[in-house]
């Protein structure tokens, strides 16, 4: 397949770009800044310059592929664009010919009503105060995705940590994840390059967790 990354920079970006070299696939590492682009261990994907955040900057480095994951990131917990930008980006860019199966990261943490009454209180007191303006723009980014006409998948990801990949992660299509905990990214990284492409996860959301 012919895989574009998206946020290939960052922590998760460069795995899933790794992961994908090893299993064979022509990969388009696409970063803000190339130059920030690490050695990978299996191979030497093509790259490009791209910007989320500039209309159209897309267009070209998806041209033509198979399946585009998007590893965006921030750095802080200030209010922010990257997600939501990005999905449209995205969107605009698979309907002018782009990748047609567009996997983008987003939060467990979106949904809260499922967890036990002391967990549900502690985190909206604590974790929605922290993160509420990324996870308001990672919601934001969903929307955009479930309105369009574009194959997506949301991967949802509890608390990310670095480490190996879960031999048997816990995975749930289309509802929350019970007592989610953590998840490394290398098994979030795993996962989505093992199922670029697979019809089950079409305009699904994707919860995960390691075991």
């Amino acid at each position: 397949m012919k895989i574009a990354v998206v946020g290939a920079a960052g922590r998760t970006g460069r795995l899933v770009v790794d992961l994908a070299l090893a299993a064979g696939h022509t990969v388009t590492a696409v970063a803000r800044t190339p130059a920030r682009l690490p050695e990978f261990a299996h191979g030497t994907p093509l790259t490009a310059q791209a910007d989320v955040h500039q209309p159209g900057s897309l267009h070209e480095p998806l041209a033509g592929q198979d399946a585009v994951v998007s590893a965006l990131g921030t750095s802080g917990r200030a209010a922010t664009t990257v997600f939501s930008d990005g999905a449209r980006e995205l969107v605009a860019a698979a309907r002018a010919g782009g990748a047609r199966h567009v996997v983008v990261m987003s939060s467990a943490g979106l949904e809260t009503d499922h967890l036990p009454f002391a967990q549900r209180v502690v985190t909206r007191l604590v974790v929605d105060r922290l993160y509420r303006e990324v996870h308001r723009d990672l919601a934001r980014m969903e929307e955009v995705l479930t309105g369009s006409d574009t194959v997506w998948t949301v991967v949802r990801a509890p608390m990310l940590k670095d480490g190996p990949a879960a031999a048997s992660p816990r995975v749930s299509y289309g509802l929350p994840l019970a007592r989610a905990g953590t998840a490394s990214r290398a098994t979030i990284a795993a996962w989505i390059v093992d199922h670029l492409g697979a019809p089950e996860t079409f305009r699904r959301r994707v919860t995960i967790a390691d075991g």
